[in-house]
């Protein structure tokens, strides 16, 4: 690990000493033919950041169109949505689709997962029933649009109703039975910062102005603007260009010069034909050309602060790297609670901390957790232990500490008795009982329980645990044993 780093801080001392001698290189040439030259590089710039970004938006929305892709052509779904009119009101049946636009919506963290049936206009998310589509309802006008265009998928930007109406990206896509005939719309929504937040880091870095317009996306209610998509009637207000802006439909990028007042000002413009969208980049020359002179008279002391500036930036970066390596080492990716490990040096901090009192160790694992592999798969067991471990986290909130233990067991300790720590726990049990996954499994868990003796080691009251989840298991499973 030393070596590497070294290796990593010597990198990087190199690259410092090459930016600070080019930037010595690129000024003094700047000095003899400044104009043409900052012309020329700030459409390189433009190119660069062109390609860039549309490669990261491009990598960035097909993740979710093959998501949305994967999901309309899902046979479950299919079925689903081609018997739901005769289920309506069957609450096991909608469970169905609700547990399964969670599992996408958790897995890949989208603010929404979402579904509409074309039998019955209900809008369904991962959430429950949203609403029922009304053709009367300026907001849904997107999804008649949508299905008249004949596109299999579009992008379009819009308030979700889902989500206190944050501005939305929305992939929409097509679902369609083996007869043909439309079952309805499946996608996933992503908060507009899911594109936006790297394209500010663009603007922040090269100095530069970055808009997108939409125009491939079915025609929806929203008529507004966020920092970065626009419409395309908003563009000559944003950038201050009075002149014609020309846009094509080609996928080659387009360099277009303009002079606003004493501004010369550069755009670049390229159509994505599968996102549907115009990516549209804004840089003038005037803050080149005002800060070029003060540039030259403070070149050393820029270079030692920009030195400065890319030591604390290597620094925090280490830290930060040691931070996340510490939190993938010692949290279980799949609970969000802590793994054996952490756990194990928490309880140690704990019972120095607080040598008096009441405290109670339990262990529970979740019954015939084998056989809910097996029956519904590994995906949907996965989804099981996630929800336990959500749920334990809610129950045991300010009294004590948890963890997944191993496999489907979880142990954690109480600063209660073990008689108000089985009060806890019976509500943990209860609310999982009441989470139905399936139209016929519910989740059930048998718990052991033993009071902490401070003068016995951690492994030594496990085994006393151990022993209680074995009795409860003997005993019929979905119970609580104390000894």
């Amino acid at each position: 690990m030393n070596v590497k780093k070294h290796l990593q801080i010597i990198s990087t001392l190199i690259i410092i000493f090459s930016i600070v001698t080019g930037f010595a290189a690129v000024v003094y040439k700047d000095t003899r033919e400044y104009q043409a030259l900052a012309e020329k590089h700030l459409e390189n710039v433009l190119s660069l950041s062109d390609s860039d970004i549309s490669n990261h938006i491009t990598e960035s929305v097909t993740k979710p169109v093959m998501v949305s892709k994967t999901m309309a052509n899902d046979e479950f779904l299919k079925g689903w949505l081609s018997q739901e009119s005769d289920h309506l009101g069957d609450n096991a049946y909608m469970d169905q689709l609700y547990s399964y636009l969670k599992a996408y919506q958790e897995k890949y963290r989208y603010t929404t997962v979402f579904c509409v049936s074309e039998q019955t206009g209900n809008y369904y998310y991962q959430g429950g029933l949203n609403k029922t589509l009304s053709k009367t309802d300026e907001h849904d006008i997107w999804y008649y649009n949508f299905t008249k265009s004949g596109h299999e998928f579009d992008l379009e930007v819009d308030t979700n109703q889902a989500n206190e109406n944050q501005v939305t990206i929305f992939v929409n896509f097509r679902v369609v039975g083996s007869d043909g005939r439309l079952l309805g719309v499946i996608g996933v929504g992503l908060q507009v910062n899911f594109i936006e937040d790297t394209i500010h880091s663009y603007e922040r870095n090269y100095g530069m102005s970055a808009y997108i317009i939409n125009v491939g996306g079915a025609k929806n209610s929203f008529t507004g603007d966020s920092d970065i998509f626009i419409r395309e009637d908003e563009l000559p207000k944003r950038t201050g260009i009075q002149e014609a802006i020309k846009l094509n439909q080609s996928n080659a990028p387009e360099m277009q010069w303009f002079t606003s007042g004493s501004e010369r000002k550069c755009l670049i413009s390229q159509y994505n034909e599968t996102l549907g969208w115009y990516l549209v980049l804004e840089k003038n020359t005037s803050s080149m050309n005002s800060a070029f002179q003060e540039r030259i008279k403070s070149n050393i002391v820029f270079m030692l602060i920009s030195l400065l500036a890319c030591i604390l930036a290597v620094t925090a970066v280490f830290i930060n790297y040691n931070r996340r390596i510490i939190t993938v080492e010692n949290m279980d990716e799949l609970t969000g609670l802590p793994n054996r490990k952490l756990f194990s040096k928490q309880y140690s901090a704990l019972i120095r901390k607080q040598p008096e009192g009441e405290k109670s160790l339990f262990m529970f694992d979740i019954d015939h957790f084998k056989n809910i592999n097996d029956t519904y798969g590994h995906m949907f067991g996965n989804s099981i232990l996630s929800m336990v471990g959500e749920e334990l986290r809610h129950a045991i909130d300010g009294y004590g500490i948890a963890s997944r233990w191993g496999g489907d067991e979880f142990l954690g300790v109480l600063s209660v008795s073990p008689s108000e720590a089985e009060r806890i726990l019976s509500g943990c049990m209860d609310s999982l009982n009441h989470e139905e996954k399936e139209a016929r499994y519910r989740v059930t868990i048998s718990v052991g329980i033993s009071e902490v003796n401070g003068k016995l080691g951690l492994e030594q009251i496990l085994k006393k645990v151990d022993a209680a989840l074995y009795r409860s298991k003997k005993e019929g499973r979905n119970r609580i044993t104390i000894i």
